[in-house]
């Protein structure tokens, strides 16, 4: 059996994407969270990027390339399908949930004014950080302002439409998600699973478990709510990186029946 380490923060949507997939490959794994103030714990590899995927004595960047070198290594429930033509168009809408759905989210925090809300979420995800590499007072005190002027978070939106608000991202996004399922039972219209559902189920969830969301909104959705049941029977009831007492709401008790009004 391999020796694997996934590095990084367990806020980050691409390291819980591929904390999703050695999930579903049934792949044991060290979960080593990174200092966001003191990241030593990638020192070893001579840049700050996260997730940090190693195995053995070999590491490498990036969620997608990762998921590929996954599936290289471990061919068993593939995670790009069976076929040179699955795995491109797995490959494009994998682009759109970077490009769209992940970069909305960031858009969204970078151009909403500073409220209590905002607040609320920012202080609620430095906790969370602070729970794995503990964080100074100032510091967490300080995260709704720090979360606003992250150097990433103001490069990802430079990579946006300037032309579209995040408002108007969303709703765009919130419709191109429903196309990208085409009807299931897995995204992409998908029989089996693949790592579109890996990158999007930590995204849309993770809110809602963590508490910083009141509801699941995807669940109203019938077929989503569906796929939503699918997956957690596919993966840990945490599958999001996170320690088990930040989990505020699971999803193993029914989110079905939660949300079937």
């Amino acid at each position: 059996m391999a020796d694997i380490k996934l590095y990084g923060y367990s806020t980050s949507p691409y390291v819980r994407k591929v904390g999703c997939c050695l999930y579903y490959k049934q792949l044991p794994f060290e979960f080593v969270p990174v200092n966001p103030v003191d990241n030593s714990q990638i020192k070893f590899t001579g840049q700050t990027q996260v997730p940090v995927l190693q195995i053995d004595d070999e590491w490498r960047l990036d969620s997608t390339p990762l998921a590929l070198w996954l599936d290289e290594l471990f061919p068993e429930l593939p995670l790009f399908g069976q076929s040179p033509e699955e795995r491109e168009e797995i490959l494009a809408v994998d682009k759109w949930i970077s490009d769209s759905l992940i970069l909305s989210g960031f858009k969204m925090v970078y151009e909403t004014p500073m409220n209590a809300r905002l607040r609320a979420t920012a202080w609620r995800l430095a906790n969370i950080v602070s729970s794995q590499t503990p964080l100074p007072d100032e510091i967490r005190n300080a995260w709704p302002q720090l979360l606003k002027t992250a150097q990433f978070i103001k490069h990802m939106v430079r990579c946006a439409d300037t032309s579209e608000s995040a408002r108007e991202m969303r709703d765009r996004v919130g419709l191109e998600l429903f196309q990208h399922f085409r009807g299931g039972p897995f995204f992409a219209g998908r029989a089996e699973p693949s790592l579109l559902d890996f990158a999007i189920f930590p995204q849309l969830v993770f809110g809602y478990m963590v508490g910083s969301e009141d509801e699941l909104a995807i669940a109203k959705v019938p077929e989503l709510r569906e796929w939503i049941d699918r997956m957690t029977k596919l993966l840990p009831e945490n599958p999001l990186l996170v320690p088990d007492f930040m989990i505020i709401h699971s999803l193993k008790q029914g989110v079905g029946e939660e949300f079937a009004a």
